[in-house]
């Protein structure tokens, strides 16, 4: 048995220069630990063919060499199968079986290639309180700054809806979006898919006046709206885009609350879309089964890419 690694205060940066170099020594097992705090976040699970590999996320290079946090996985990032996982005053420590990059990169393609794999973060962002970390309202207040950064975070997630969108011809059949933040996902989508009809909602007046002043050609209907009204207002679609259901955004008790209401927005026959830049936190596959909806996928990549990241999408039956 290795013994156990723990990394020190600078362990982002140097995860993110040679996570194989910190977390993989000679044998047939491994063990890896992640302190407590708020790190726990960035440990994942991948199920594939109904086996756990386990994974730690990263910081990764922009197109400027800037090291940042992204929603996409690599192979890298895989510490290797799952064998035992355990909670003590130290952290979390992890209990592996050691593997190449080439194993690595064919879990990756065989979990893209399988409707029943998923990638899932099972720790929350915590504070210094131990409570699940969530964003104050006053972190919305759109300016440009902001608005930046968040389209840059979904660049892959807008290409990867709208070739999956044009597989589904629904010509005059609804989008909607209901927390569109600065409205550059919907807009780009309408761009992108002319024979849709686009809506799109949020709860902040400031991202409301920002989307319809940077978006004033756009066909998409901006409404200043509380998701959790969606559905007492009347609203239906075809397709419905949950890209707000994510870490920092809620806590996981109000991201169940908001899907259990958004759900019945969604017309027989209709698809959900789940992702977001931050992880997923509300169970799908759980709910898939309480509301009766199909689960067609969990994970997605970018075309040409070895990749993951989560992208649910789930279909309401017609009967």
């Amino acid at each position: 048995m290795n013994t156990p690694t723990v990394v020190t205060p600078d362990r982002e940066v140097a995860l993110a220069q040679g996570l194989a170099r910190h977390v993989i020594q000679s044998g047939t097992m491994g063990c890896y630990v992640e302190p407590a705090g708020a790190s726990l976040n960035h440990l994942f699970f991948l199920r594939v063919k109904g086996r756990d590999w386990v994974g730690r996320k990263t910081l990764q290079r922009d197109a400027h060499q800037r090291l940042h946090l992204s929603s996409v996985l690599t192979p890298f990032m895989l510490l290797g199968p799952l064998v035992q996982w355990q909670w003590s005053n130290e952290g979390v420590s992890i209990y592996f079986r050691t593997a190449t990059l080439a194993e690595k990169t064919k879990a990756f393609d065989t979990a893209l290639a399988l409707s029943d794999s998923e990638v899932n973060f099972p720790f929350p962002l915590c504070d210094d309180s131990n409570q699940e970390a969530v964003c104050p309202d006053e972190f919305w207040q759109c300016n440009e700054v902001l608005a930046t950064q968040l389209n840059a975070d979904e660049a892959h997630f807008r290409d990867h809806c709208v070739q999956l969108l044009k597989t589904m011809p629904m010509k005059g059949q609804v989008i909607y979006d209901p927390a569109c933040s600065t409205g550059e996902f919907i807009s780009h989508l309408a761009r992108e898919l002319t024979d849709y009809r686009f809506l799109a909602s949020d709860r902040s007046a400031s991202m409301i006046a920002y989307a319809k002043n940077r978006h004033v050609t756009s066909p998409v209907e901006f409404r200043l709206l509380d998701s959790s009204d969606a559905a007492i207002c009347g609203i239906q679609c075809d397709v419905l885009i949950l890209r707000f259901l994510n870490a920092e955004v809620l806590t996981r008790s109000d991201a169940h609350t908001a899907f259990r209401s958004l759900v019945h927005c969604v017309k027989p026959g209709g698809n959900l879309l789940i992702f977001g830049h931050t992880p997923v936190l509300i169970p799908v596959p759980w709910l898939a089964q309480q509301y009766h909806l199909h689960l067609l996928s969990s994970v997605a990549a970018r075309s040409g890419q070895t990749e993951l990241f989560q992208f649910y999408r789930l279909l309401v039956p017609t009967s």
